[in-house]
C-alpha cells in the first residue's frame, strides 16, 4: 500500500515535459517518473520461475548501478535488470520459495539515460503465496569504534539462532543502509529474528571474516509494527534533506566492527636494523611465556610490545655488533588443531635485509653512520591539557642511559622573575619510548614556563645522544574561552572512559579514565560545537577493544552524550561555563 501511494505520487507527475531540450537549453535535472509496474505493487500468487516485473517510465532509463538493488529474501543467483525501451524488466535465475513475501529495493541503482539523475527510489513487494506480509523493522547501523553512520551495510534477519549463520546462509530478509546509516527492512512476518549488520565488501549476502566489519544484537527481536502510508520512516527522502533524513526513528540501533582474529599463531618477524627486529602475530593479547636469542644474554634484550599485544619489536643492547641472522625462540599460548591455545617453542629465524648490510659495509653507509651521531628526541606539548597530561617526551628507539639532573623546568612569574621549578620524570606506562614529565606545582594562568634538555641528557640504544632540545608554553589566556563541567555518575564499580571531541568525533580534544562517580572539567575551550564521547572499558585498558562473532562477544559499547532535543552537538560559546549532568546507567541501558 506504501509503494502503490509512492506510485500515485509518480503518476500526477507524468504530464511534465519529457522531450529532450533543445541545444544549448537548461540541464535536465528532473529524476524519472514511473508510469506503470506489472503486476502491480502487492501482487500475489507470483509464479515460482520464468516470473518478470516491468517498471515503466517516462523517459529512457539505464541500470547505473546493479548491486544496489536488492531482492529480500536473497537468492544465490541475483535477479538480472534489463532495459527494454523506457522499461526496466526484472528476471529472476533462481526459483523463488512457495508461499514468501519479496521485495526488490533498488535503491539508488536506476537512473535517467540522459544526465544521469537519480529515480527515486522505490521498493516493490510480491508473494508467491495468496498474502503478503505486511511488518517492517528499521534501524540504524553505526561504526563502533567512531560512532559514525555506515552506508551500504547489509542488514539481516534470521529465523534460527546459529552464530555462523551470516557466514553460511543466505538470510530469511535483509536490507541495506543508506547514506545516513538508516534501514527499513519490509513486507516481512512478526516473528523471532536474528539480526546481523555486516559492510558485505564482496555483495554476496555473507560475511566474510577478514576485511569486512560485522555486528549484531544480543538477544533475538519480534518486529510488530504494520506497514501504513503515513509511516514516516518509511518514505523515500532525498539524502542531501538533513533535517528530515535525521528525523527518522530507530526501532534497533546495531554497531559493526572489525574482529579480533582469535586464532593465535606467529604471522610475521623480520631485522628492521642491525640492532631492531620484530615478532607479530596473528591475534591480540598473545600470551608470551619467553624470548630468547642465540648467544645474546636476555639483560642486552629489549622489549616493546604493541598496545594490543599483538607484535613486539626488540632491540639489542649488547657491546657487540649483532650477526646478519638471528636464531629466535619463542615460546607462548598458540592455537592447536582442537582450536585451544596450548603452549608451543617455536625456533625462528631473521637476517638483515641484503641492501641494508650491503649499504652499511659500504664506505657511504660507514660515513652515514659516523655523521648519525643524535637520536631523535620530540617534545610533546599541548598548551591547554599541560595541566592533566604533562610533557611527554618521545624518542625512536630505547634510551639505555640518562642524566636528568641535567633538565631545566624554568617559571617566569608575572613581575618577569625566573626561577628553576622542581618536576616529575616517569616513563610511561604504555610505552618504553615515551616519558613523562609532570611539574611538580601547580601551574599557574600568566606565568611563562620553558624546558630546557641539554645535549648528551639521553643515550640510546644505539649508543647515540640527544640535542639539545628547548619549548617555552604557558597555559591558555582564559578570557575568550569556555569551560564545561561533567558530573558523572552511575559507574556501579565499572571502568569507562570519556572524551570531549569535536562534533564529527574526530579529534579528541581531553580524555579521562573513570574509575568512579565524580566531576570531570574540561577548561580553554574554544567556541564551536563539541561531543561527549563515553566508551565503557571492560577490560581497563584505557583503549577501545574490538569483539568475536564466534564467541558471541560484541565490541567494548561506545555512546555520544545526547541532549534533551535528541542531538549529541553540544554548542558551546561566548565565555560559557557549562554543567552537563550524565547518568551511566540511563546511558548504557
Amino acid at each position: 500500500m506504501i509503494v502503490a501511494t509512492a506510485l500515485c505520487c509518480a503518476l500526477s507527475h507524468s504530464c511534465a515535459n519529457t522531450k529532450a531540450s533543445p541545444s544549448g537549453g537548461p540541464k535536465d535535472t528532473i529524476p524519472p517518473v514511473i508510469v506503470g509496474v506489472q503486476p502491480a505493487w502487492g501482487d500475489t500468487m507470483f509464479p515460482l520461475t520464468n516470473g518478470k516485473i516491468r517498471i515503466k517510465f517516462n523517459e529512457y532509463t539505464v541500470v547505473k548501478d546493479a548491486q544496489a538493488i536488492l531482492l529480500s529474501p536473497p537468492q544465490k543467483k541475483k535477479p538480472k535488470a534489463k532495459v527494454k525501451g523506457k522499461e526496466i524488466v526484472i528476471t529472476f535465475q533462481d526459483t523463488l520459495k512457495p508461499n514468501t513475501t519479496y521485495t526488490i529495493d533498488f535503491g539508488q541503482g536506476l537512473a535517467d539515460n540522459n544526465e544521469g539523475n537519480i529515480a527515486p527510489q522505490y521498493v516493490h513487494a510480491f508473494s508467491t503465496g495468496d498474502t503478503l506480509d505486511s511488518i517492517y523493522i528499521c534501524g540504524t547501523v553505526l561504526d563502533a569504534e567512531n560512532l559514525t553512520p555506515v552506508k551500504k551495510a547489509l542488514v539481516s534477519l534470521y529465523t534460527e539462532f546459529r552464530d555462523s549463520s551470516t557466514m553460511l546462509l543466505l538470510p530469511a530478509a535483509a536490507g541495506r543502509t543508506d547514506d545516513w546509516g538508516f534501514f527499513t527492512i519490509r513486507n516481512i512476518k512478526p516473528r523471532p529474528y536474528w539480526i546481523y549488520a555486516c559492510t558485505d565488501e564482496n555483495n554476496d549476502y555473507l560475511y566474510q571474516l577478514g576485511d569486512e566489519k560485522i555486528g549484531f544484537l544480543n538477544d533475538s527481536i519480534i518486529p510488530y509494527t504494520v506497514m501504513r502510508d503515513s509511516i514516516y520512516e518509511l518514505m523515500s527522502f532525498d539524502m542531501k534533506d538533513t533535517l528530515y533524513c535525521q528525523a527518522r526513528q530507530s526501532q534497533v540501533e546495531l554497531a559493526v566492527f572489525k574482529e579480533f582474529q582469535s586464532k593465535q599463531y606467529i604471522k610475521d618477524k623480520g631485522r628492521k636494523n642491525e640492532r631492531q627486529g620484530y615478532v607479530t602475530f596473528s591475534a591480540p593479547n598473545v600470551e608470551l611465556k619467553s624470548f630468547q636469542i642465540l648467544g645474546v644474554d636476555s639483560t642486552d634484550i629489549i622489549m616493546q610490545f604493541s598496545p594490543q599485544r599483538d607484535s613486539f619489536d626488540f632491540w639489542l643492547n649488547s657491546q657487540y655488533p649483532p650477526e646478519d641472522s638471528l636464531f629466535m625462540t619463542v615460546v607462548y599460548m598458540k592455537t592447536d588443531s582442537t582450536g585451544n591455545l596450548a603452549l608451543t617453542s617455536e625456533n625462528l629465524a631473521a637476517a638483515v635485509s641484503k641492501e641494508f648490510a650491503a649499504k652499511a659495509k659500504s664506505e657511504e653507509g660507514r660515513k652515514a653512520a659516523e655523521a648519525d651521531t643524535l637520536t631523535d628526541l620530540k617534545i610533546n606539548l599541548e598548551e591547554a591539557n599541560v595541566e592533566q597530561d604533562g610533557i611527554s617526551l618521545e624518542f625512536s628507539v630505547p634510551i639505555v642511559e640518562m642524566a636528568l639532573d641535567s633538565i631545566v623546568l624554568l617559571t617566569t612569574n608575572t613581575r618577569n622573575q625566573t626561577d628553576t621549578t622542581a618536576f616529575t620524570f616517569v616513563q610511561d606506562t604504555t610505552s618504553l619510548l615515551k616519558y613523562l614529565l609532570q611539574n611538580s606545582e601547580e601551574y599557574k594562568p600568566g606565568y611563562k614556563y620553558e624546558l630546557i634538555i641539554p645535549e648528551a641528557t639521553f643515550w640510546d640504544v644505539y649508543h647515540r645522544k640527544n640535542k639539545e632540545a628547548k619549548k617555552e608554553f604557558q597555559l591558555p589566556n582564559t578570557e575568550n574561552l569556555n569551560t564545561l563541567t561533567v558530573n558523572l555518575s552511575g559507574t556501579n564499580g565499572k571502568r569507562f572512559l570519556i572524551e570531549l571531541t569535536d562534533d564529527g568525533c574526530k579529534k579528541v580534544f581531553r580524555k579521562y579514565e573513570v574509575l568512579k562517580d565524580g566531576t570531570y572539567y574540561f577548561p580553554y575551550l574554544q567556541d564551536g560545537k563539541y561531543a561527549i564521547r563515553l566508551t565503557e572499558d571492560r577490560n581497563n585498558n584505557g583503549l577501545f577493544d574490538t569483539g568475536n562473532l564466534l564467541k558471541w562477544q560484541q565490541a567494548e559499547r561506545m555512546k555520544l552524550y545526547k541532549l534533551p532535543d535528541g542531538t549529541s552537538k553540544l554548542e558551546i560559546k561566548e565565555q560559557m561555563d557549562l554543567i552537563q549532568d550524565i547518568d551511566l546507567t540511563t546511558l548504557f541501558d
